[in-house]
């Protein structure tokens, strides 16, 4: 990563957002998230300078870019065969002391909706929606999580997107060096086939790690 001006956080567990103090504090990139991340980019020792706090239904103009916040949901967790929407915790002030895996709670969950000039762009951090929130966004982008649990049939219906990029469909325990095996792999092919499923016109990229993507 060279010279980030923005990290926008979708939620608050550690696979997200663990590395946002280092990457922060290293460029001096502003953070965009919910109240615990900002409570733990702050007992990390990020700036205060650089953190917004958001609630969900922000609009957010920048230079190049304006950015709409949305409230959402964490995925859907299968225990026993049954489906359930996990409770969301949150961590309210800065820690004292070291920041341990306890602290690292979803926090609330939002997508953060995107326009580049004529493009625009939906990013969800996790494989979950609250539907009634997408209607009206058609973004020509949509950067979506895998999640088995989760029926994509309405969503994708209501987004209509133009491109869907997969994400969150790697083993984030293992480093990248590991490379991507065909277990992770088909985890990524079973929501581009999902996709198809419902409208074959749209385009679906799974990406290498660290790939570069141009959105024309």
């Amino acid at each position: 990563i060279s010279g980030p001006d923005y990290i926008f956080a979708g939620h608050s567990h550690a696979d997200h957002i663990a590395d946002i103090p280092f990457i922060a504090k290293r460029f001096g990139a502003k953070v965009i998230g919910s109240r615990t991340t900002i409570n733990l980019s702050l007992s990390a020792g990020v700036d205060k300078a650089q953190l917004t706090t958001i609630s969900g239904g922000e609009k957010l103009d920048f230079k190049d870019f304006s950015v709409q916040v949305i409230e959402s949901q964490h995925g859907v967790l299968n225990r026993g065969g049954q489906k359930r929407q996990p409770k969301s915790a949150e961590i309210t002030r800065p820690p004292s002391g070291p920041i341990r895996g306890r602290h690292f709670v979803e926090g609330g969950s939002y997508l953060y909706y995107f326009t580049f000039g004529k493009i625009r762009l939906l990013d969800q951090s996790t494989g979950n929606f609250i539907e009634e929130n997408l209607r009206g966004l058609e973004p020509d982008v949509a950067i979506l999580a895998e999640n088995s649990n989760y029926d994509w049939t309405e969503a994708i219906k209501i987004l209509r997107p133009k491109t869907v990029i997969v994400h969150h469909y790697d083993d984030w325990h293992v480093p990248l060096s590991s490379g991507m095996t065909a277990a992770v792999r088909r985890r990524a092919q079973r929501l581009q086939g999902e996709v198809r499923s419902i409208d074959r016109n749209i385009k679906v990229i799974i990406p290498e790690f660290l790939q570069t993507i141009t959105l024309e």
